[in-house]
């Protein structure tokens, strides 16, 4: 009898594990691949091909998450950007953070436009993943935005000066400048060269933000008001508008000057 209780315990208990999950092996390649080093470094870009460049830092890709770029300060433009900046460069030695104070400033933009009520990101601005620490000094890691073949895409700049502002491009823009405005994005430097056109890490398409948000000013108005910062942006975007428009006429005008009949 007791063997039998003994065989009865036994099935019962194959029974009740048949219905728990069976432990899965760790897959210790994919934990190495995805490690925390593989992504925040220290990333080697001793031979890493530059990107882009912008007035004080260099874009490269990042080498193990194609997804991702990594923006380095270019020490020597910053130096030499406090060397025309007396005042800067005098509060600047308060600063702790120095030339990395612009990571902070991109990265509460950021964090304050994105943090809506419903919990959805929808904000047309690359998105900023993190920091890492590479060869070349900490890094700012982000969203890399891409044409259909994968590729950085191009900057509205660049597709200006190929192709000028169809109206498409110019509803296209419109349009982006108002969903700016709605997140109440701050923008530092509003430039064709911080706008790319391109699909996001999801395949979304469409214009995004790449570059030059955050606040600069030590009173920080236009962060504090959502209507000081609309109004803002209205009057800088309409002047911003008429300068490239001028400056595309004034380079066609150019260019045809100087083919010869």
């Amino acid at each position: 009898m007791q063997q039998n209780f003994s065989t009865l315990d036994a099935l019962n208990g194959a029974r009740q594990s048949d219905l728990l999950p069976a432990p899965v092996a760790a897959d210790t390649s994919c934990i190495r691949s995805n490690s925390f080093t593989a992504v925040f470094g220290p990333l080697d870009l001793s031979h890493a091909q530059v990107l882009a460049r912008g007035a004080d830092r260099y874009v490269f890709q990042h080498p193990h998450e194609p997804a991702l770029l990594i923006k380095v300060i270019n020490m020597d433009a910053y130096a030499a950007y406090l060397e025309r900046k007396p005042l800067k460069r005098f509060y600047k030695q308060f600063q702790r953070e120095s030339a990395y104070r612009v990571y902070l400033n991109e990265l509460s933009e950021y964090v304050t436009t994105t943090t809506v009520p419903s919990g959805v990101w929808n904000v047309p601005m690359s998105r900023v993943v993190g920091l890492a620490q590479t060869t070349l000094g900490l890094g700012q890691l982000v969203e890399k935005i891409t044409d259909d073949n994968g590729q950085l895409a191009p900057t509205l700049a660049t597709i200006i000066a190929r192709e000028g502002i169809s109206p498409t491009l110019s509803d296209q823009l419109d349009a982006f400048f108002d969903d700016l405005i709605d997140a109440h994005i701050v923008i530092s430097d509003l430039s064709a060269k911080n706008i790319a056109l391109g699909n996001n890490a999801d395949g979304k398409k469409g214009m995004y933000l790449i570059d030059g948000f955050g606040v600069l000013p030590l009173i920080p108005l236009y962060a504090w008001s959502k209507r000081l910062n609309k109004m803002r942006m209205r009057r800088k975007y309409t002047e911003w508008r008429a300068r490239i428009q001028r400056q595309y006429d004034e380079a066609q005008t150019a260019t045809q000057g100087t083919i010869t009949p």
